[in-house]
């Protein structure tokens, strides 16, 4: 199965290397843009060469052969290669194009020539206003634009700027999507998404402004029926000819292909609203506040519907025979509940969600259901009938993890789970590495298995685990035992074990710890966390604590209660000391200072498991925050970083809640050869594109 992204670098001399490596390079894996498939001797020699279930997964896909297809050709599952993406704007898939005015280049543009914009820019401008008044009347008064240590909001201006668009970071195949339109009345061959994210790009004199912004719009179609209303041979739509080379050709063949004659169902909104600088939110960390949408296009204009499994818990809270009906709903639907695909009735949705991080795992306002229902309410079923839930509380747990909030604040990044790739151009201290969350990662297995089934005629199969579930090995027959989960990595504690079957634990040497303990959650998760001292690294939690519910949930609080690890006093080369949460590190911080042997990259080249666990990156500081506070950071950026031990990430090795994995500069000195491969975990809200406040004036950019 591919997964074409872009990020690919010059060869090596390849008489020089093993078959396993040279042929590794050329695979459709993360992080590269090839377009030719393992074959099976690449396989027996990567299994021998590497130990990792990633890789074997990968092996296994590769050489099932495909109906209807040239054997050990790929089916293309995601699509993330920036030049592919940008060809695909201009063959008709750029964002104005999708509302009708294919002409409009910004969203000044869009704003006046598309009707349905217009309309999606009022939903969320009122949404958006909305939860200013509600937050000002709680105390929590909000800014567009300030220096001082309060809550910031989105500049509403940006729906409608003259320098902003939003651009293509994704095409998703997402054929197994079917399994969920079944249940309703508009069952479908499965579907197709095409990713966009808020981004602007200006220039001043010499100097280009550029970045994206945390807003992400998921147009979702489904794919054309035969003119007997069958489904198509998908296994044949999706494989692309084994001459197919460069980024221009797989566009054109994408554009006639798979994306040719779609429907549009629908358009989904995840955008970044609030943020709550860690100055003001000392223990949590920071705060952000995410809106959820969707929309169906009716006319000229949109309108809401339900969100999918997202429970209306002020709705439900008010009204005791509705809540006692989901109840009855759910008793009698435990089957395709405990498989994690069904479709709870409209008339108990919500139409408009929002999630709350830091620490978004642990939060009740993104457990529905958690703050609706205790286990009394979910008691006697025939739990031993079923595969996966064992108990009311691993139900709870399961109905949580299929609603909007809980996917999105769980085993995901910053509230996503497709960031893209970064424009060529952008500031070399504002790029992602990793452009996927954890869970989109370990799901992708269970995608190309279940387009495998179907390339072999085979019956897929269904199944879903919790979003959180480490990766899994889906090529053998029947329901896959969760892999170990890596360091820093979500773990359910002891009492959530027995919640469900086919649990997971933490590898050798880490053992599942409690960071952000909420008592009013049914099963309880943590990080893996190192058994012994000498298993510390830099970015690891220093600090766990409980989270205290408010009034509302940006009210709530965070008590810390103990330092766990790294007790040097102060920071040096040679020991841990743990960096307070308000210095924007939720959970606080383990960190130790680079030796200069680090600081040159001395022997940091490697990747995979061999990536080393911690790399001499940049940290923030005072000089960052005032840098941000001139919304001008392409002028000031470069130097308002220091450097600083940070974990190693990249693909495969992701980073703990709340941080991401952000680029390291190509043109540090002595950087090349360890940021091909290698990043940095960095606080979600460090990286400049990944929080809403802080960027230029959208209407004129900077004087």
């Amino acid at each position: 199965m591919r997964m074409l992204q872009g990020r690919g670098s010059s060869p090596a001399s390849r008489e020089e290397e093993p078959v396993a490596s040279r042929e590794l390079r050329e695979a459709p894996i993360f992080g590269r843009n090839v377009l030719q498939a393992f074959t099976s001797r690449a396989c027996r020699a990567f299994r021998a060469a590497i130990a990792g279930g990633l890789a074997v997964l990968m092996c296994a896909a590769a050489v099932i052969p495909l109906k209807g297809a040239e054997a050990g050709q790929d089916l293309v599952r995601m699509v993330l290669d920036r030049p592919t993406l940008t060809t695909l704007e201009g063959r008709g898939f750029a964002f104005a194009a999708l509302l009708g005015a294919p002409r409009a280049a910004t969203l000044a543009e869009l704003r006046s020539a598309s009707p349905i914009y217009a309309d999606l820019a009022r939903w969320i401008a009122d949404d958006v206003k909305a939860l200013r008044a509600e937050m000002a009347a709680n105390r929590r008064p909000l800014h567009e634009v300030t220096d001082e240590n309060v809550g910031r909001i989105m500049d509403l201006r940006w729906l409608a700027s003259p320098l902003a668009s939003f651009r293509l970071i994704g095409v998703v195949n997402r054929t197994d999507r079917r399994d969920f339109t079944g249940f309703t009345d508009q069952p479908s061959c499965g579907e197709v998404r095409l990713i966009y994210r808020l981004a602007y790009r200006f220039q001043r004199g010499a100097t280009t402004y550029a970045s994206r912004l945390p807003v992400n719009i998921n147009a979702v179609f489904d794919g054309p029926r035969g003119p007997d209303g069958a489904c198509p041979d998908l296994a044949r739509i999706w494989t692309p000819p084994p001459a197919l080379s460069g980024s221009a050709e797989m566009a054109e063949w994408l554009a006639a292909g798979p994306l040719r004659g779609l429907s549009l169902r629908q358009i989904e909104v995840n955008a970044q609203v609030v943020r709550l600088p860690s100055g003001m939110e000392t223990e949590l960390g920071g705060q952000a506040i995410y809106l959820m949408r969707v929309f169906r296009i009716e006319g000229d204009h949109l309108v809401p519907k339900p969100l999918e499994n997202t429970p209306d818990v002020a709705r439900l809270s008010k009204d005791a025979a509705l809540k006692a009906r989901l109840v009855d709903y759910v008793r009698s639907h435990l089957p395709e509940i405990d498989r994690g695909v069904y479709q709870l009735p409209d008339a108990f949705l919500a139409e408009k969600a929002l999630s709350f991080s830091t620490f978004g795992s642990a939060r009740t306002a993104n457990h529905p259901f958690a703050s609706l229902f205790t286990s009394s309410d979910f008691a006697g079923l025939a739990y031993e009938q079923l595969s996966y839930v064992a108990s009311p509380a691993g139900l709870i747990a399961r109905l949580d993890d299929n609603t909007c909030t809980g996917c999105h604040q769980g085993a995901a990044t910053a509230g996503f789970h497709l960031i893209g790739f970064d424009e060529p151009g952008t500031s070399p201290f504002n790029v992602v590495k990793v452009p996927v969350s954890p869970h989109l990662h370990a799901d992708d297995a269970r995608r190309r298995a279940y387009l495998s089934a179907l390339a072999e005629g085979r019956t897929p199969e269904t199944f879903r685990p919790l979003s959180m579930t480490p990766p899994a090995d889906w090529s053998r027959p029947g329901l896959p035992a969760p892999g170990a989960a890596a360091a820093t990595m979500a773990c359910l504690l002891p009492q959530g074990e027995t919640a469900l079957r086919m649990s997971w634990r933490c590898g050798e040497g880490f053992a599942c710890e409690a960071i952000a303990h909420n008592p009013r959650l049914p099963v309880g998760t943590g990080q893996c966390m190192p058994k012994r001292a000498a298993g510390i690294v830099s970015g690891m939690a220093c600090l766990s604590g409980e989270l205290v519910p408010g009034v509302a949930p940006y009210l709530d609080r965070f008590r810390i209660v103990r330092q766990i690890n790294s007790p040097a006093p102060s920071a040096s080369p040679s020991s841990y000391t743990c960096r307070p949460a308000k210095l924007g590190v939720p959970g606080g911080s383990a960190y130790r200072q680079c030796t200069e042997a680090e600081r040159a990259f001395a022997g940091k080249g490697a990747s995979g498991d061999q990536r080393p666990p911690e790399i001499c990156a940049f940290v923030g500081g005072k000089a960052f925050d005032l840098c941000v506070a001139t919304d001008n950071f392409a002028k000031c950026m470069s130097a308002s970083v220091a450097r600083g031990n940070r974990p190693a990430c990249g693909e495969g090795r992701f980073c703990r809640e709340d941080f991401m994995c952000q680029a390291l500069p190509s043109n540090l000195a002595g950087a090349a050869a360890v940021a091909k491969d290698t990043g940095y975990c960095s606080p979600t809200y460090f990286v400049f594109q990944m929080r809403i406040d802080g960027h230029p004036d959208p209407e004129r950019g900077v004087p």
